[in-house]
């Protein structure tokens, strides 16, 4: 294995899908090319004749870096899906892999029942059986691509009776302020946000801030009264 071309090769891809707002083509071969070069290089030791302080310490570096590129390239690719579902915009599904395309029809499919259920809600005497009839969540249906889909999979009928009130609507607003330059998303109030530049602050629905809160796009800002 020759650790700078695939460290160069890696940031290639990693920059490419840090400059387009649209996903990249990840294909399952070169997904599992960069694991198993993961792999590799972690398991990659220096014998007694090669170790020496600064070896090492090259070394090191180029486990650490890979590693972090590798991690953030597929969460920058999970923050896309999730746009592009929360936006419920279409997606090339060949340029995604297995798992990314179950991500991105499993959102997309219950947004639209969170859309059914909003409509709903708007009409007073619609009964909780109706709701939980139109919104059907597929419990067995999650995939295991990372945390961001883990903050979606699950809206509960509980929290929709919260967020809907009558004839109104109402939701938890926080303010934020971005560590870091983060792509456009549409609220759960429907509101377009972003894109966003390091430093800008912003309000939005708590549901979509925890997100990025916890992608450490952003931290939260308290303000005392």
């Amino acid at each position: 294995m020759d650790i700078k071309n695939e460290y160069e090769k890696l940031y290639q891809y990693w920059l490419n899908e840090f400059k387009n707002k649209d996903l990249t083509q990840l294909t399952k071969e070169l997904f599992k090319e960069f694991k198993e070069n993961l792999q590799i290089l972690n398991n990659t030791k220096l014998n007694d004749l090669e170790n020496n302080k600064i070896k090492t310490e090259i070394l090191d570096s180029y486990k650490e870096n890979f590693e972090f590129l590798f991690n953030d390239f597929l969460k920058m690719r999970e923050i896309k899906i999730l746009n592009f579902a929360l936006a419920l915009q279409e997606i090339n599904l060949d340029d995604l892999l297995e798992a990314e395309k179950l991500f991105y029809r499993n959102l997309v499919s219950d947004i639209k029942g969170f859309e059914k259920v909003k409509a709903m809600a708007l009409y007073e005497g619609v009964k909780d059986e109706e709701i939980k009839k139109t919104f059907e969540l597929k419990e067995n249906g999650s995939t295991e691509i990372g945390k961001v889909e883990e903050s979606f999979k699950e809206i509960r009928v509980e929290d929709l009776k919260k967020s809907f009130k009558s004839k109104g609507e109402e939701f938890d607003y926080v303010i934020i302020r971005f560590l870091k330059e983060t792509p456009p998303l549409v609220g759960i109030d429907l509101i377009n946000y972003g894109p966003f530049k390091k430093g800008e602050i912003a309000c939005m629905p708590s549901k979509n801030a925890e997100i990025v809160l916890n992608e450490k796009f952003a931290e939260k800002i308290e303000i005392n009264t």
